[in-house]
């Protein structure tokens, strides 16, 4: 038997040897790759040229983003080990498009929409602008997919041309929000959720304390997802000549038409006018040699992909003639205390670069790009003070909304000189939450106790493994009702509107970008360009007597190495299957956006369903 253990401890650690050695030489040639990849990047190959009557390829891959997660180092990380992260920056979108409409070389663009992934409301009407604006500069935009869901629809409606698999569909299918609740299991399981908030629709935790959704949460729900609604049937059928019944009828008899045209679900979709053409790719691919010519090396017709264009365009961009500049800061994810990590915008981090650009003499103005629900109240506040040092620096301060800008995304917004929406912006909910998981109950099932002494009422009564006292709890709620006085309070300040009426549509209340206009929550509707432009006025500055300039964390090559050597990294030689573990968003929220050191909160739960974009 000794024997047989002694045989399998040597087999075992012969193969932990043999892992440890494949690691290490993965090591050992990434650390070789870095400088050969530098050198090609650099120095190597020739350049991207582009050709004359050439098609612009414009086709999105995975989520939409205002502003990439990865610094340079980590990004390198990605890419040489398990290839580029599935995000497009919506700017780099918007810019191929700007620059091809002035561009003669560009004859026409090619909307290819199948690997579009995650896309806001918000984020796609300002792609859609920048379809409609390369359309009046006189050229065509022609798109084409195997099937269109909603989101790639949208995009795909402002063509001129769409093209349709004649395997394909078009699949719209409105807004919602749909979340899972676990008042039930928690009760199960003896997890006591110490909820404290103040907003009657302040609804981000009820999946903790009820298996359902609740009446004041369902109205409100359905109020600003009808707003999404109409923005979009409005939009889709100011573009195909359509009317909403159309529409409407489209998604309320799918089963029926379906039927009607036999199955064909790319023949109903023609029949409705929601598709020009149907077309395998390849004859499509036909129909664009026709117009830009053939590309016999690729099979396909002449093109270049924007991210090629963006490349090569870049150095005959015009220098503005003067110094003057606008600063970007982009505040990209769930508002969270301390430095940004992926995924989440760090209040410290962004803070400094809010004061970067209030210290830098060549930035006359800032423009503040958010797309975040919020999170910590104190991340927040760290933003929002940083905002208003800065105007009164004298310089102003615009705020660009994207796809959502609540709650704590709108406490960094409210100080702004102007805050400008898409209709389809998510924003508003004012409003303020503390949660505290206490699991002694399931301890004492397994026959953990927990017992000791303090030396006040308040020694160890934060303690997980210890209920709540009812001080404790008051002493929050206290805390919570104060935050939110201090948030209408400040938003009553900065709108210059009265404290009541602020209260009145407050309350943890989610709008739309085109209703908090109305309200007086928005000042003006309109994408980046237009707070671009609103930001230069303010400055008194010209179009074209400035640049854009972004402001980011610097990115460093010692960050390289921690990256390759941390165990992110190594489960970056793993593919995405093994590693990616989805969950719930309450839930990842409640492991890693628990980062105020006060536990208070102002964080949306505005997640569309499905219909956000994601296939």
């Amino acid at each position: 038997m000794a024997k047989q253990k002694g045989i399998l401890g040597g087999f075992f650690r012969l193969i932990w040897r043999v892992a440890a050695g494949f690691y290490a030489l993965l090591i050992l040639l990434f650390l070789l790759a870095v400088p050969v990849s530098a050198y090609l990047i650099f120095f190597g190959g020739g350049g991207v040229t582009v050709e004359e009557d050439i098609a612009l390829v414009w086709a999105p891959t995975g989520d939409l983003i205002e502003q990439s997660d990865m610094a340079a180092p980590d990004a390198l990380v990605r890419d040489l080990i398990s290839g580029p992260e599935p995000q497009t920056v919506v700017r780099d979108l918007v810019e191929a498009l700007d620059r091809a409409a002035e561009d003669e070389r560009i004859k026409l663009t090619f909307l290819k929409l199948d690997q579009l992934g995650a896309a806001s409301a918000g984020q796609l009407q300002d792609l859609t602008d920048a379809i409609d604006a390369f359309r009046e500069s006189g050229k065509r935009v022609v798109a084409w997919s195997p099937s269109y869901n909603q989101a790639q629809y949208e995009l795909a409606a402002h063509a001129d041309h769409v093209y349709l698999d004649p395997m394909g569909y078009v699949f719209v299918e409105g807004y919602a929000v749909y979340r899972k609740y676990f008042a039930e299991a928690l009760d199960k399981l003896g997890v006591d959720i110490n909820v404290f908030r103040v907003g009657e629709y302040k609804s981000f935790v009820e999946p903790f304390l009820r298996n359902d959704m609740s009446p004041p949460a369902r109205a409100a729900n359905r109020a600003w997802l009808e707003s999404l609604w109409k923005v979009y049937l409005n939009e889709i059928t100011g573009v195909r000549e359509l009317a909403s019944s159309d529409i409407e009828g489209y998604v309320a008899k799918f089963d029926a038409n379906l039927a009607d045209a036999g199955g064909d679900a790319a023949a109903m979709a023609r029949a409705a006018g929601l598709v020009d053409e149907i077309a395998s790719l390849e004859a499509t691919r036909e129909a664009m040699r026709e117009i830009v010519g053939a590309d016999d090396e690729h099979g396909s017709f002449r093109q270049i992909n924007h991210f090629q264009y963006l490349s090569a365009t870049e150095s005959a961009q015009p220098e503005p003639r003067t110094d003057n500049r606008i600063g970007l800061v982009v505040v990209e994810g769930p508002i969270v205390d301390g430095e940004s990590m992926r995924g989440a915008a760090g209040g410290e981090t962004v803070a400094k670069l809010v004061a970067e650009a209030r210290r830098d003499d060549s930035v006359a103005a800032l423009l503040l790009r958010v797309n975040s629900p919020g999170g910590s109240v104190y991340a927040s506040e760290r933003i929002r003070r940083e905002v208003a040092l800065t105007r009164e620096a004298g310089k102003p301060v615009v705020v660009s909304m994207a796809g959502t800008a609540a709650s704590g995304g709108y406490w960094i917004s409210m100080d702004a000189d102007q805050i400008w929406a898409q209709p389809a912006t998510i924003t508003g909910s004012i409003g303020v939450f503390g949660i505290i998981p206490t699991y002694g109950k399931p301890l004492a099932e397994l026959g953990i106790h927990t017992d000791g002494v303090g030396t006040t009422p308040l020694s160890g009564a934060l303690r997980g493994d210890r209920p709540l006292s009812p001080m404790v709890k008051r002493i929050i709620q206290t805390g919570i009702e104060h935050t939110y006085d201090q948030f209408i309070g400040r938003v009553a300040e900065a709108r210059d509107m009265q404290k009541s009426a602020v209260n009145e549509i407050a309350q943890g209340r989610v709008w739309s970008g085109a209703d908090a206009q109305r309200i007086g929550l928005v000042d003006s509707l309109g994408g980046f360009d237009q707070a671009l432009t609103a930001t230069a006025e303010l400055a008194g500055l010209q179009p074209g007597d400035y640049d854009l300039k972004p402001i980011r964390p610097p990115g460093n090559w010692q960050a390289l190495l921690r990256q390759l050597l941390s165990s992110q990294a190594g489960l970056s030689f793993l593919p995405d299957w093994l590693t990616q573990v989805p969950t719930d968003p309450a839930f990842n929220w409640l492991r890693h956006g628990l980062t105020d050191p006060r536990g208070f909160y102002a964080h949306c739960f505005c997640e569309l369903a499905p219909a956000d974009g994601r296939p």
